[in-house]
């Protein structure tokens, strides 16, 4: 009868424990979503403190803890500190969790310009995860700035065909942008909204899409669903960028009536779950400073003179009424041009704020081209993703035209030259600033004047500045002795992703 009596005894501790556990793990869960909301708002501080206030009852909530911790520094551009929460849940027993921790580890290298190991990360995530969307794509990101193309073009394209999700699609569709395809990356986007017309993410990237492709009507329509949701969203930050991107592109916008959509409360309602539901496949996109105006064209450019100043090419900016550059990290200065040569294509612009001495490209570096030079430029050909983060292209130096040439005071390169690449540095593989990037070869000029004259037509050939012609507008003290010290692709994009800028420009 005793034994009875405590074994029933027994069996209700248990039970009450049993119902304690999913109590707690109930209200665990309900306090990540809640959290995560947050996160999707970029009300991070707000995130932090819930963070912050959450009872953890085991080491797997814990991990899942300091996972969204890293993914907020990582959004708000701290890496290091995203860094030191990722690896807190790196010896954990939970496959998933390993999975996440590389997937965040792999974002940080990303963030920090540190390709290779961005590769190693992601391919260590999906092997232990294959069903994981987002190292897959940070994969991809990785190997288009590091030059790896084809590669990259391969899984986009494999996960677009198995997964055709937002994520996916945008990827992909940015990576069209980055070599100048902007009809093919419409097409991707506008495709994956049909069967998803509610996606906000996909909607805003195409309204830039729109806005470069000259419709500006399309661009605004879009922006404008985008504005709306952030309304519903709570989202102060987003509104504010996205009410600023209306207005520079029409400053009377809101004086006239605003059709707004049937359903679209339901839709964002919607659509606000879904960003919840799926929030780990979903990449982090870092809050890098944001530009004033909406973009109308865009190149390359580096930084010099002590961080005072930048170049490129003259016509990056010719005729823009608003011009700003943001550098690999993420910081933008407002600039003006202080002189250029039309002859040459180069301008020199002051920004409006030092960027520090320490990224300035330094004169000593600057270095004349020879045939059969090993070189890489890195700039950025598109405004997708790689409007973030610039893209390494690799090829030699064929041809180094004299001044009594037919282009005196340029160089032909192997490298294919986008339009967002116009302004970009070109490096041998020492570090040294050999030339500006300017243009992709006429390739019909140059198969007809193969046709006369039974030339061998390239493939992929481009045009660029040679660096001693910056002295018409920067003056500069030509070095004799240069540093022998070789750098891998991933070493020498790491090195120079702060010096590197997106010169954006406005022409309205």
């Amino acid at each position: 009868m005793i034994r009875s009596f405590y074994k029933t005894i027994s069996l209700v501790f248990a039970l009450f424990f049993f119902i304690n556990q999913i109590a707690f793990s109930s209200s665990f869960n309900e306090s990540l979503i809640s959290i995560k909301k947050e996160i999707n708002r970029d009300n991070l501080d707000e995130a932090i403190n819930k963070l912050k206030k959450i009872t953890v009852s085991s080491e797997i909530e814990q991990e899942n803890i300091n996972i969204l911790f890293g993914d907020i520094y990582l959004k708000i551009n701290q890496p290091q500190k995203a860094e030191e929460f990722y690896n807190e849940s790196l010896f954990t027993s939970d496959d998933n969790i390993e999975a996440l921790t590389f997937t965040g580890l792999a974002d940080v290298r990303l963030l920090q310009g540190r390709l290779d190991d961005a590769v190693e990360y992601s391919e260590k995530s999906i092997s232990i995860n294959p069903n994981l969307i987002r190292p897959k794509i940070i994969l991809a990101i990785a190997k288009t700035r590091l030059g790896e193309d084809k590669e990259a073009y391969k899984i986009l394209n494999d996960l677009y065909y198995i997964k055709k999700n937002a994520e996916v699609s945008l990827a992909l569709a940015n990576y069209f942008i980055a070599f100048d395809d902007k009809d093919k990356a419409i097409t991707i986007l506008e495709d994956y909204l049909s069967s998803d017309p509610k996606n906000i993410k996909v909607v805003d990237q195409l309204a830039n899409f729109y806005l470069m492709n000259g419709d500006e009507d399309k661009a605004l329509e879009y922006k404008f669903r985008v504005l709306k949701y952030y309304e519903f969203n709570r989202n102060k930050k987003k509104l504010k960028e996205t009410k600023s991107w209306i207005l520079s592109v029409d400053p009377n916008y809101f004086d006239k009536p605003i059709k707004v959509r049937k359903k679209i409360k339901k839709e964002n309602e919607d659509y606000q779950e879904e960003e919840i539901n799926s929030y780990q496949n979903n990449q982090v996109v870092t809050n890098y400073e944001k530009f004033e105006f909406a973009c109308t064209g865009w190149g390359s450019g580096f930084i010099v003179g002590k961080g005072k100043y930048v170049i490129t090419n003259y016509h990056v900016i010719n005729n823009a009424r608003k011009i700003a550059v943001r550098n690999g990290l993420g910081k933008i200065r407002n600039a003006k041009v202080v002189d250029f040569s039309e002859k040459y294509d180069l301008a020199i612009l002051k920004l409006d704020k030092n960027y520090h001495h320490t990224i300035s490209l330094k004169d000593k570096t600057f270095k004349n081209p020879m045939p059969g030079d090993d070189v890489v430029t890195i700039g950025f050909p598109g405004i997708g993703e790689t409007a973030w983060q610039p893209t390494i292209t690799q090829g030699i130096v064929s041809k180094v035209f004299t001044d009594d040439d037919a282009y005196p005071g340029t160089f032909m390169t192997t490298i294919s030259i986008n339009g967002g690449n116009s302004g970009g540095p070109i490096f041998d593989l020492n570090g040294n600033l050999l030339g500006v990037a300017y243009a992709s070869l006429d390739k019909l000029g140059w198969i007809k004047a193969a046709l006369k004259e039974e030339l061998k037509i390239p493939t992929d050939m481009g045009y660029a500045i040679q660096i001693r012609m910056i002295n018409k507008i920067f003056e500069y003290k030509q070095n004799k002795k240069f540093k022998n010290k070789k750098y891998s692709r991933a070493e020498l994009y790491q090195k120079m992703l702060p010096s590197v800028v997106i010169v954006h420009v406005s022409h309205k």
